[in-house]
């Protein structure tokens, strides 16, 4: 893992999960700067495939912590509910 110059927060492990959508990285960036993460910024900028991707979002999974991790996917969780009600399958 890198060192990180800032410190990852609840905001900015949701934020990540978005940089795909290329229209909300203005916003991505402002979140992870105001945790002082310009490294990470510089990282996914000069990443050349989701590999650099996925591994940002494992260190900022590992930093954050399983509570923060664990609500994250229970709310993606209602969100993809509410977004596909019947879409539901039990695992």
């Amino acid at each position: 893992m890198k060192k990180q110059q800032g410190k990852w927060t609840k905001k900015s492990y949701k934020a990540i999960f978005d940089w795909l959508q290329k229209e909300k990285r203005p916003q991505i960036k402002a979140i992870l700067l105001a945790d002082g993460l310009r490294d990470v910024i510089e990282r996914l900028e000069a990443a050349k495939n989701m590999g650099e991707w996925y591994r940002i979002t494992s260190e900022a999974a590992e930093a954050v912590g399983e509570k923060i991790v664990e609500q994250s996917a229970n709310q993606a969780e209602k969100e993809l509910d509410r977004i596909c009600p019947n879409n539901r399958r039990e695992v």
